[in-house]
């Protein structure tokens, strides 16, 4: 976990998150030494530098505004660590079946191999949006909303946005119906 928690862990009050160590989180990559038509062979999570971490952040808010602030940053143990605050949630984890319905609603494509049932990876096409490390214990149910406390958004370029394209290209027709 890339977070130490600071403050009461109550519904409605707001939570300190302080990045732990050289920890900021992990950030998609593209190996692009490894031939293959399966973005389950070819793409790596890798350490997020802390401007990834901050980027996450702002995209995060355009799924879900107001989820985090950003409050600072400070020397943590030694380290230096990126300072949030987010609001805690009376929730629960959202299910698989609620995270797919969420996600196609809004014109999101499931990005998988053969061996996901459950897709963690999901790419918007005319957004230009990727989405990594979606699961249920990433996306909460709370007051009726799902809420993505702790995805990985981005907007792919070079290599990964050449694969997500043709993927979407090609899977246009797959897409999932809610």
């Amino acid at each position: 976990m890339e977070h130490a928690v600071f403050g009461d862990r109550v519904a409605g009050k707001f939570v300190f998150k302080a990045t732990k160590g050289a920890k900021f989180g992990f950030w998609p990559h593209v190996d692009e030494s490894v031939v293959s038509s399966r973005l389950d062979e070819f793409l790596v999570m890798r350490s997020a530098t802390p401007v990834q971490y901050v980027s996450r952040l702002q995209r995060l808010e355009h799924l879900s505004p107001g989820l985090n602030w950003l409050e600072g940053f400070t020397m943590l143990d030694s380290h230096f660590s990126i300072i949030t605050s987010q609001l805690w949630y009376p929730a629960r984890n959202a299910s698989w079946s609620e995270i797919k319905q969420w996600l196609t609603v809004r014109g999101f494509i499931p990005v998988r191999g053969d061996v996901y049932d459950d897709p963690t990876r999901w790419y918007h096409p005319d957004q230009n949006l990727a989405l990594f490390d979606v699961g249920e214990s990433n996306v909460i149910h709370s007051g009726g909303e799902l809420v993505p406390i702790d995805i990985i958004p981005m907007q792919p370029d070079g290599a990964l946005l050449d694969f997500l394209s043709d993927f979407a290209e090609k899977n246009v027709l797959n897409r999932a119906t809610p």
